[in-house]
């Protein structure tokens, strides 16, 4: 099992801290000032985790870019996952040598915002260099703003979780639609499994898969204080009856937990036949089946409401870039998260959601051949995010991840993992803090 790394919390918070007063030289570009394209050559950097066919739609987007900004050359660095991201980030900005830009996870923005780290984006966006936020999706441009109103982030490649299927061993189980329900999904995972094969195939390098069943029971671990919320662990409580639908599962044989990415490949062999993953799942997938079968999808099953994850990176420029640096990197901003910048990364990453409506209601042709995208545009509206507090990060990649498994691998009871659970988030809230 991937497990994410993390540094201490209160060691991060100070050093940070003390490394953002002593460099309070660099202050925020003045939107007013001339388009960087028009000065003399500036060098960007970003970071990001685009690798594979990502990695190759990155570039053609960085070349249409650079070709559009003849003095602005973009430095790509591809980091492997966030496992790896996250401390690389937090280490250069203790250095007080961050990138220009970086992809980042929300959660991950919180410490960065408290200690100056990270440029507030709502100037450069209603500067005369701006742009309208009216034709974002309102559930993807919000993990990216802050409660004051501060856009600090924006969307970039994200995904909704959904569920793939074998068509094929659904048809032959006389499954002839997709499970609507936690019941219907349990039931058709029975039939479907037998010797050697068991249906549902769990993915647990992230959380996200299971976050979605939390949320379908009406789960939310984040009180309205930022402090843990005691419903959401409670022994009847919805942590617990999404813990017991999946370990239920893997007692009676029908599902399996894997490690790593490996449910991609039993979904490939046929030794399982459902898969719950965001649309980057898709291209992998593609290439792996080939003809074998067809590959399907459908909405997740739901529980006491339709919910679905909301899953990916958020586009993030750090204050110690120079004034033009900070210009040049709004204007990378600005493309990639323009009309022309989404529709080419819909297309050329056979992965992501575009995260503009107006680039949704144009692309009936493309969608009508990508049915990822389309499901996962379709259940958009049911999509929740993770939340925004400081000790959410590591809470959600330690502690909970550990309980998931734990109660997988019947070494503890979903009432006792999550027991152990909320006095584990209580600890941490204390330690990293509950702003948002």
């Amino acid at each position: 099992m991937i497990k994410k790394s993390h540094i201490a919390a209160p060691l991060i918070s100070a050093v940070l801290l003390s490394s953002f007063l002593a460099g309070c030289g660099n202050q925020t570009a003045t939107p007013s000032e001339p388009s960087s394209s028009s000065k003399g050559p500036v060098t960007i950097t970003f970071w990001n985790e685009m690798t594979g066919p990502y990695e190759t739609a990155l570039s053609g987007e960085i070349q249409q870019f650079e070709k559009l900004h003849p003095n602005i050359t973009v430095k790509d660095v591809v980091v492997p996952n966030d496992a790896a991201l996250e401390p690389k980030l937090l280490a250069a900005v203790v250095a007080g040598d961050p990138p220009t830009l970086s992809q980042m996870n929300p959660p991950w923005a919180t410490g960065f915002i408290q200690t100056g780290s990270l440029v507030n984006l709502n100037p450069f966006i209603s500067g005369p260099h701006g742009f309208s936020l009216a034709s974002f999706y309102p559930n993807m441009l919000k993990p990216g703003k802050w409660p004051n109103g501060d856009q600090y982030l924006m969307p970039f490649n994200l995904g909704a979780a959904i569920m793939y299927y074998n068509k094929n061993a659904f048809t032959n189980a006389g499954i002839t639609t997709p499970p609507t329900t936690w019941t219907q999904f349990a039931q058709d995972a029975s039939k479907l499994s037998g010797p050697g094969k068991q249906a549902f195939a769990i993915t647990l390098v992230h959380t996200y898969p299971w976050l979605a069943f939390f949320d379908q029971a009406g789960g939310n671990f984040v009180g309205s204080n930022g402090m843990p919320n005691p419903a959401a662990f409670a022994s009847n409580g919805p942590a617990v009856k999404a813990l017991t639908l999946w370990s239920n599962m893997v007692k009676n044989g029908s599902a399996i937990l894997t490690h790593g990415y490996a449910s991609q490949t039993d979904f490939a062999n046929e030794t399982s036949f459902i898969l719950i993953g965001t649309t980057g799942f898709y291209p992998y997938l593609q290439q792996a089946v080939g003809n074998k079968f067809t590959i399907a999808e459908a909405p997740l099953p739901h529980n006491v409401k339709q919910a679905t994850s909301l899953f990916g990176g958020y586009l993030g420029m750090f204050s110690k870039a120079t004034p033009a640096q900070q210009q040049a990197g709004f204007a990378f901003i600005k493309y990639l998260t323009s009309k022309a910048g989404q529709t080419y990364w819909m297309e050329h990453s056979e992965g992501y959601l575009p995260v503009r409506s107006d680039v949704a209601a144009q692309a009936s042709q493309f969608l009508s051949t990508h049915p990822a995208q389309q499901v996962s545009l379709s259940v958009l509206n049911t999509a929740i995010a993770e939340p925004k507090v400081a000790w959410w990060d590591q809470f959600s990649h330690e502690v909970l991840l550990n309980a998931i498994i734990a109660v997988l691998l019947n070494k503890e009871t979903p009432v006792q993992a999550m027991h152990s659970a909320y006095q584990q988030a209580v600890s941490l809230a204390q330690k990293d803090g509950t702003y948002q």
